[in-house]
C-alpha cells in the first residue's frame, strides 16, 4: 500500500471517528432534553396521572432501572399502591 493510500484511510478512520464522536454526542443531548421535558411535564400533572406514568415506566423498564426510577424526586407515593393493584389484576 502506498503511503498516499495509508495517509488516506487513516484520514477516513479519524473522520469517521470524530463523526461518531459527534452523533454519540448529540444523541445525549437530545436525551437530555427530553429527561428535561419529561420532568417539566410530570411536575404539572395532576399527581394520580403522574403515578400512572410512573406505573407504566416501572412495568417496562428492567429491574435495575426500576429501582433507579423508584428513587426519582418526582415519582408519587400513590405509584406504589397503583402497581400493587395492577398486580392482583393480572391473570396468572
Amino acid at each position: 500500500m502506498s503511503k498516499k493510500t495509508e495517509r488516506l484511510i487513516q484520514a477516513l478512520t479519524a473522520s469517521a471517528r470524530q463523526d461518531g464522536e459527534k452523533d454519540a454526542e448529540t444523541r445525549a443531548k437530545i436525551r437530555a432534553a427530553l429527561v428535561k421535558a419529561l420532568e417539566t411535564l410530570i411536575g404539572k400533572m395532576p399527581e394520580q396521572r403522574a403515578a400512572e406514568l410512573f406505573a407504566d415506566i416501572e412495568e417496562l423498564a428492567p429491574a435495575s432501572a426500576v429501582k433507579l426510577v423508584r428513587r426519582h424526586d418526582l415519582r408519587p407515593e400513590a405509584t406504589d399502591a397503583l402497581l400493587a393493584e395492577r398486580a392482583k389484576a393480572k391473570p396468572l
